[in-house]
């Protein structure tokens, strides 16, 4: 469990360098270096949401955060990407070069799930804005919560 914090710390530190502006969407000279070339190392670790496992790939510097679920087709059944932020706050996401329909959970300090929503693959016209503050984001396969019953005030155990 130590080394999973530590990670997370890791990715807090990275993250918040790259989202200092309030969203997801990477600086414009940042965007052209990560579209050119997707993420390949990843590491998993395992959370639980109202006891259903869930492996979670976490960004692991400022390039795989950015980079996100970009130029993937396809995601594993059980797993998805987690992005740590370095304070609770209003999140907004979007999906350019995605092109997986996604399901994303907006989680709270507490770790409970405050909205759930549906991302449209390659649509560049749509942020997606947290209904409430939220500390993490949970990016999943469309349809994976509503599968597992998961909603907004389930738990999340990291």
């Amino acid at each position: 469990m130590n080394s999973f914090l530590v990670l997370i710390l890791l990715a807090i530190h990275f993250v918040a360098c790259q989202r200092a502006n309030n969203s997801s969407r990477p600086p414009e000279n940042q965007q052209m270096a990560s579209e050119e070339k997707p993420t390949t190392a990843t590491v998993l670790h395992v959370i639980h949401i109202n006891g259903v496992p869930l492996q979670v790939e976490i960004a692991q510097d400022e390039e795989s955060a950015a980079q996100g679920l970009m130029h993937r087709d396809q995601l594993p059944e059980n797993q998805g990407m987690l992005f740590v932020f370095p304070n609770q706050r209003i999140l907004t996401f979007w999906m350019r070069n995605t092109f997986i329909p996604l399901d994303i959970a907006f989680i709270d300090e507490s770790g409970t799930i405050v909205d759930i929503q549906r991302m449209a693959p390659l649509d560049e016209t749509k942020d997606y804005i947290s209904a409430a503050p939220a500390l993490y984001a949970l990016e999943v396969n469309a349809g994976w919560f509503e599968k597992q019953n998961i909603r907004v005030g389930s738990k999340v155990g990291f």
